[in-house]
């Protein structure tokens, strides 16, 4: 039997998000997380689990593709708009601030056009020296789980147990090769290889679909470690690194958060660690979508231990600013979608 809520993964999501920022950081604390890049596939492996939970009912008894990937979009645009429009911020004060640094921006084309792909997820194919999203560089696993999104729900009358299975196979190939010829998973940011990021989503988001239905049938092993194990496991997963190189980024991915996940479902937590938990879910887009522009303004910041200090600070701000942005952003505007969508429903039954 399924259970209704997954606090466990909300703490992970917390830790995912806080491991991308930390690695972002310069200094102290991009050292703690050398592996933080690997969260992007937590994110895509729990997205399979929560997506399948949330929708794969309804997109089975017939709901229409587009309706699924309005819910998808009214739940990601808003903080990403937001991040686009940090992003251009931050870019123009450093061009003003700074203006013999060198920038990298996409040739033959203005900073209004680069903006508006941005918006819409599009990013930049041709390579030109920067990230595939020049605004706000996180961008691209949004992208890739948009379409990730959509070709799931085209496909779910065809999305077979097995099929799924096969389909996570052919990414656990492709992420063996990324992981063989790069020697590391860090890949799907630049224009050059953003090919790969979709091969580490074909690898996770179908197992996190699998895990969810295996988990709906009962047919995943019961677990009852402690709360704290799988938080503490991907947490040494982010800042461990070895002389496996590429090889072991792909144990972690296919092994090791497979089993964080195994490990989460079963947990039962007390009120109080739930509420922490929870929140820490609820700020992890936030502060995943939100920090890299401000990542790339500590180009403006003196050297030395002033900058050291800097980041530290950082990484406070951007936790601030995320509980804010969910809080008194995000938050209202969901409820505000949502309501809109049910008078539309509504609307549209009695018409």
């Amino acid at each position: 039997m399924a259970t209704k809520k997954f606090e466990t993964l909300d703490g992970l999501r917390g830790i995912a998000a806080m491991a991308v920022v930390f690695y972002h950081l310069p200094g102290p604390l991009h050292d703690t997380v050398p592996s933080g890049y690997l969260a992007v596939d937590l994110f895509f492996l729990m997205s399979g689990f929560v997506v399948a939970g949330a929708y794969e009912k309804r997109l089975q008894d017939g709901w229409q593709v587009s309706g699924f990937m309005l819910v998808r979009l009214q739940r990601l645009w808003p903080l990403y708009i937001l991040g686009v429009v940090l992003g251009v911020a931050c870019f123009v004060s450093i061009r003003l601030l700074r203006p013999a640094q060198p920038f990298y921006f996409p040739p033959n084309m203005s900073m209004a056009q680069v903006a508006t792909l941005s918006l819409f997820f599009l990013p930049q194919f041709a390579s030109y020296g920067g990230p595939a999203f020049p605004f706000n560089s996180a961008s691209w696993s949004l992208s890739v789980e948009l379409a990730g999104n959509l070709a799931y729900a085209m496909m779910i009358r065809i999305l077979h147990s097995r099929t799924l299975l096969l389909l996570s196979g052919i990414g656990f190939l492709g992420l063996a090769a990324l992981g063989l010829k790069n020697g590391n998973l860090n890949v799907g940011v630049m224009p050059s290889n953003i090919a790969s990021g979709y091969i580490r989503f074909l690898f996770s988001f179908p197992l996190g679909v699998l895990f969810y239905r295996f988990h709906v049938a009962g047919k995943l092993p019961v677990l009852s470690p402690p709360a704290w194990l799988p938080l503490a496991l991907v947490s040494v997963f982010f800042m461990a690194s070895g002389p496996l190189g590429g090889m072991r980024d792909v144990l972690v991915v296919a092994v090791g958060f497979p089993a964080v996940l195994l490990m989460s479902l079963a947990n039962a937590v007390s009120p109080r660690v739930a509420k922490l938990f929870v929140w820490a879910g609820a700020v992890s887009y936030a502060a995943y979508i939100l920090h890299p522009p401000l990542a790339e303004a500590m180009i403006l910041m003196p050297g030395g231990p002033i900058y050291v200090g800097a980041s530290f600070g950082l990484a406070v701000a951007v936790l601030l600013l995320a509980a804010l942005a969910e809080r008194y952003f995000d938050r209202p505007l969901q409820g505000w979608l949502r309501r809109r969508r049910i008078m539309a429903t509504a609307e549209g039954a009695a018409g």
